[in-house]
């Protein structure tokens, strides 16, 4: 079988659906050596992986008369270069790894949901061309042959919004990266906290998941105020993973007036955490916050459990399904039980290093090897319920 995949988050390797496509397509890389891998992409991409001799990376520019945007460009390229470029290559199935399933093609399709948040919160929405795009993907993802969604939430999520059958959705979770481990090099740890300002004795709450509104980051400023308050350790501090002078509007509230107002200026660090960091800030964080109000999957705390950081996470959507019972999940908008579930692990080392190995045992339930191989079991599932 020969597979397309729409690459065109090569682009936006730190995005979700980017860091989703590329550790799919390791993961592929070392499980299948059977079936041959076309990858798509409007531009000439540099591969972040070496590929096998089966897996090959093709350009397919959109004509530059057509494309007086990016805009434009990514919408001609999603629905009609990239689909026709998948027939010229004969390919036999195509997978679009994000939501955006072309009209029409001429092979069998699987698009990947990873969410339906827009249509749940209309800041994600504003503007006359995204409501239009978000009607024309809520009709051609009805043509898709099957869908891959992130968590039995998200599916029914998807089943209610899109009102799509839910025999045709499969589940296939994601999964923390093989990077994602406990870091311990005193070195190494080191390194990472001076970059961001922290000393070696000091602990902090970390936080990592972009500023996003519905990431509820504020809220957690709050809460980090009144912990600070109630344990009286003036070297606490909290580490907040975003760059607001680059992403600004009311999509990406700032966090640091709310510190500036609580008169913790001084104690909230938000800055612009590097990806070789991350093991070492969540490996030696005394605590993980996620407060997010919602999310398709959860990478963020996943990631944190797998180096072993105990976390207090959001209850809402898909997250207490992927954290299990290795987190404390409360609701992320009671400040009290947020402030409560925050000081009970920074102030119990017993807690704390319980959640520190069940944070590890629940991350070793989640493999990109399992993704994997899911993912190409739905390919062959849907080639054969298009012969049928």
């Amino acid at each position: 079988m020969r597979i397309g995949i729409n690459a065109l988050f090569f682009r936006h390797p730190a995005s979700g659906s980017g860091q989703y496509l590329l550790h799919l397509l390791r993961a592929l890389t070392t499980l299948d050596q059977r079936h041959e891998y076309v990858l798509l992409g409007p531009r000439p991409e540099p591969l972040p992986f070496t590929p096998p001799s089966q897996m090959r990376y093709v350009t397919v520019p959109v004509p530059s008369l057509l494309a007086r945007s990016e805009n434009i460009e990514k919408l001609l390229w999603e629905q009609m270069t990239s689909p026709r470029a998948a027939r010229r290559h004969g390919v036999d199935l195509l997978h679009i790894p994000y939501f955006a399933p072309p009209w029409r093609a001429s092979m069998p399709v699987i698009v990947t949901v990873h969410d339906v948040i827009p249509w749940h919160m209309p800041i994600y929405r504003a503007g006359a061309r995204i409501e239009a795009y978000m009607r024309l993907i809520s009709y051609t993802v009805r043509r898709a042959t099957l869908i891959i969604t992130v968590s039995e939430h998200a599916k029914r999520d998807i089943v209610e919004t899109l009102k799509l059958p839910p025999e045709r959705i499969r589940v296939i979770y994601e999964a923390a990266g093989e990077e994602y481990r406990p870091v311990h090099d005193p070195e190494q740890l080191a390194r990472a906290r001076a970059r961001y300002g922290l000393a070696e004795h000091q602990r902090y709450v970390f936080y990592l998941g972009g500023l996003d509104v519905r990431k509820n980051v504020p809220q957690l400023v709050r809460a980090f105020a009144h912990v600070y308050e109630r344990l009286g350790e003036p070297d606490l501090r909290l580490l907040i993973s975003g760059d607001p002078d680059r992403q600004r509007g009311p999509r990406f509230p700032d966090p640091r007036p709310v510190a500036a107002e609580l008169g913790i200026a001084d104690k909230v660090i938000v800055r612009f955490v590097r990806d070789e960091d991350k093991a070492a800030l969540y490996s030696g964080a005394g605590l993980f916050v996620f407060p997010s109000l919602y999310e398709g999957f959860g990478l963020d705390p996943l990631e944190a459990m797998a180096c072993g950081a105990p976390v207090v996470c959001s209850n809402r959507t898909s997250l207490p399904e992927v954290v299990g019972d290795a987190a404390l999940c409360v609701d992320p908008t009671d400040l009290d039980s947020l402030v409560d579930a925050m000081y009970a692990v920074l102030s119990d080392m017993r807690l704390e290093a319980d959640l520190r190995a069940r944070s590890l045992r629940r991350a070793t339930q989640f493999s990109w090897q399992r993704t994997a191989s899911e993912t190409l079991a739905a390919y062959e599932a849907a080639l054969s319920l298009e012969r049928a």
